[in-house]
């Protein structure tokens, strides 16, 4: 075919009349089957106006995929599975799989567990557009794409720029290394370039914040701010009083909470003599004396004036001032908790220590923390004590945390929900535990214990599902199948073993 197509009315009449008849048609190559060469015209022409669009000329064909010949391709079936995960046209794979999980963060879960299943084999290429798409809108999926889409997920994501995450750098989002996104990008551009550049170069970051600072907005200033938790340091800390001092609550706030992150600031030392002058050890038992008023520099560092509702007003100083001092100055904790308080006093100790361990990250001061919140929680306490410790469960590490979802198992599934084991459980890294994987199906055996918890017995389930080694597929059936029809229950321990069997088939089809 020459580069100029014929109109669509010449084409139309030599295809009328024959080609033995009539001359094709300029833009018609004239050498081989006239007859052939009309029809792929007309073929072409047919394209594009469909598509509304003139032929354009002069584009640079991209170079070909790589092969990937050196990765098996993944079974039929296991295709066919993830094309349903996808919820893409799974046409060619066959019947679809029924996917049994209610929501889109229980598929993506699936989807991240078989893309991790793979293990060095290859994914379909009718797959890769769906999986390139779904990495765009779920940045946690992104390495696993990777993996599992090869080069060639690697090639196609190079024709399109909102697949540029699958760059070189796998799995990084860090904007472009280019001084104009700091200069003219928007606020978001803006933060995501400082912490790049926090990541690599500290000081010269904060040097750009530090020039930036007089002309930001107070809402900038507040977003900006915050990229410091990257590559944070003393250094960091002259730059942060400022912020202490600004006008808009939101900067304040944001200074206070990275000051709080550094022990030996003249912050930290600041709270440490105001907390030995409340909270002292003597005799074998700690004494407090709570603050009489809030005065001016309290309040600029970030302690709130005003108690919330119930709380009286020396006690939540207290507990303020013990939220922001490190937890190094009360020694090891176990030691610290022992000791006698006096009744008055006790509970507010507990929440500004447990605040501190939260916000500081301490596993030490966490652990030895749980337990004795956690009774108070289960026993009712205030309001937003199940907040605090869930905060608590994020500082701990792996170990204490089954540990945690194991005993609170064991007391049954409505104290369960007191305490947020949920939280725990997500919490908790796969492979679970043998003792964690006993307590939760000892909880779900608990027939009195699944009536009275109610509606939190689907949460459970639904997680369980997901996280549960997939071996315990034939458990999960066994005990649905011993629910009558009539219990309420019924349906949701049915999804609970049908997740469990649908991951159990996945990951035998990639065995």
């Amino acid at each position: 075919m020459n580069d100029r197509l014929p109109d669509w009315s010449d084409v139309l009449a030599t295809a009328l009349v024959g080609t033995q008849r009539r001359t094709p048609p300029p833009g018609v190559d004239p050498h081989g089957d006239p007859a052939e060469a009309l029809l792929d015209t007309a073929g072409a022409l047919t394209l594009y106006r469909r598509a509304g669009f003139a032929p354009r000329r002069g584009l640079t064909v991209p170079a070909a995929a790589p092969d990937d010949a050196d990765r098996p391709l993944v079974p039929w079936v296991a295709a066919a599975r993830a094309a349903d995960l996808l919820s893409v046209d799974a046409v060619g794979y066959g019947a679809a799989n029924a996917v049994p999980v209610r929501d889109a963060d229980g598929r993506l879960e699936l989807l991240a567990e078989w893309l991790a299943a793979v293990q060095g084999r290859r994914v379909p290429g009718e797959l890769l557009p769906a999986l390139l798409e779904t990495g765009r809108k779920h940045r946690a999926l992104r390495p696993l794409i990777a993996e599992a889409g090869g080069p060639r997920a690697a090639w196609l994501a190079a024709q399109r720029p909102e697949w540029g995450f699958l760059g070189a750098t796998t799995g990084s989002d860090a904007p472009p290394d280019d001084p104009a996104v700091w200069e003219l990008g928007a606020i978001g551009r803006r933060v995501g370039y400082l912490a790049a550049l926090r990541r690599r170069d500290p000081a010269r970051a904060r040097e750009l914040l530090v020039a930036a600072w007089p002309a930001e907005t107070p809402d900038d200033r507040a977003a900006l701010l915050g990229a410091l938790a990257t590559g944070l340091s003393a250094d960091d800390q002259a730059l942060l009083e400022t912020g202490l001092d600004d006008r808009r609550k939101e900067v304040r706030v944001a200074a206070v909470e990275l000051l709080a992150l550094l022990p030996d600031s003249d912050y930290a030392r600041r709270m440490t003599e105001r907390s030995a002058a409340c909270v002292r050890v003597q005799g074998g038992r700690v004494l407090i004396n709570p603050p009489a008023a809030c005065d001016k520099g309290m309040r600029r560092d970030g302690i709130a004036p005003r108690p919330p509702a119930g709380v009286g007003e020396r006690a939540w100083w207290l507990e303020e001032l013990l939220t922001r001092t490190p937890l190094r100055v009360w020694g090891e904790p176990d030691e610290f908790l022992r000791l006698p308080v006096t009744d008055e006093w006790a509970a507010v100790l507990r929440r500004g220590l447990a605040r501190a361990a939260a916000g500081q990250r301490d596993p030490r001061w966490a652990t030895a923390l749980t337990g004795q919140l956690t009774e108070e929680v289960a026993a009712g306490g205030r309001p937003d004590d199940r907040l605090l410790l869930e905060a608590l469960y994020d500082a701990l590490p792996s170990d204490a945390l089954s540990a945690i979802a194991v005993e609170v198992l064991r007391r049954g599934l409505a104290g369960a929900a007191a305490v947020g084991v949920e939280h725990v459980l997500e919490l908790c890294p796969r492979p679970w535990p043998p003792a964690l994987v006993e307590a939760v199906f000892g909880a779900l055996d608990d027939l009195g214990g699944r009536r009275s918890a109610g509606w939190r017995l689907a949460g459970l389930c639904e997680l369980a599902a997901l996280r549960l080694p997939a071996d315990t597929a034939a458990r999960a059936v066994a005990l649905a199948r011993g629910l009558s029809s009539d219990d309420p229950m019924s349906s949701i321990v049915g999804r609970f073993a049908d997740t469990l069997r649908f991951r159990h088939d996945m990951l035998k089809e990639l065995a």
